[in-house]
């Protein structure tokens, strides 16, 4: 296919590349550090020339060319992408709650290790449980989730479109508040175990007073904690779908919020 190269053809790729990756910055697994810049780029630029025929036609039409208007479009672009990829990215921080609650649960909060994934210290716990669930999260093509929503914000929401209103305030609030909700779903079996355990272990204490619970509760800690993770394994990814399931529609609300 030959595409005419016009000022407004460039331009209006120009903001489609700005919009791909302001959203693939902010996206899990997209964004994370391990997936160096010029490579980031380089899908940017792939996903933007993959996605021109997807574009409706009307999408950038009319585009300024004096720099400083055209420089205001590039930041709403950069914004519109980095609040949905926000959205998404969601999703991945309640699972790292979740395992953050676990991990200190079980002991490893006292031996943290950076992750390069996130750039901070993490217990291993988390960066196994990260691990696990990104092997899941591709299995089960669930990436897709994320470049249908790239695919919507433009058949959604018109180039240069104006930035989040204060309506989108309760909603951002409300789906913050979900991150919380889904670290303890997530974590429950294994935190309620470990509870009875360290009741156990209370109780014998109290009944063996010579009994060195300290040093004993490390380890049942650790066989209790991964046993139940172990369990619960099975039921990950049936999970995992139904939760990137509510979360392509938290993004889709994201863009509907977005639009003028």
């Amino acid at each position: 296919m030959i595409y005419d190269i016009t000022v407004e053809s460039i331009l209006t790729g120009a903001l489609i590349f700005v919009r791909i990756s302001a959203m693939l910055y902010a996206l899990p697994f997209f964004g994370d550090e391990p997936i160096p810049t010029p490579v980031r780029l380089i899908l940017g630029v792939a996903l933007a020339y993959g996605f021109h025929d997807r574009i409706p036609a009307q999408w950038g039409t009319v585009l300024p060319t004096d720099m400083f208007p055209f420089g205001i479009m590039v930041f709403k672009e950069v914004m519109i992408g980095l609040f949905v990829g926000f959205v998404g990215r969601l999703a991945f921080d309640g699972i790292l709650m979740a395992a953050s609650l676990v991990g200190y649960q079980m002991g490893f909060g006292t031996a943290d290790l950076i992750y390069p994934g996130l750039g901070t210290q993490v217990s291993a716990f988390t960066a196994m449980h990260r691990g696990v669930m990104m092997l899941i999260f591709l299995s089960l093509n669930l990436h897709h989730i994320y470049l249908d929503g790239i695919i919507k914000t433009f058949d959604m929401i018109p180039a240069g479109a104006a930035l989040p209103s204060k309506n989108l305030m309760p909603f951002f609030i409300q789906l913050t508040s979900g991150v919380f909700r889904v670290a303890m779903q997530l974590s429950a079996p294994v935190l309620v175990a470990l509870i009875f355990a360290n009741s156990a272990l209370g109780l014998a204490a109290r009944t063996v007073p010579q009994l060195n619970v300290f040093t004993m509760s490390f380890p049942i800690g650790f066989f209790v904690g991964m046993t139940i993770y172990m369990a619960c394994l099975p039921f990950f990814p049936e999970w995992t779908l139904t939760h990137f399931e509510l979360s392509q529609g938290y993004m889709i609300k994201t863009i509907q919020g977005l639009m003028p």
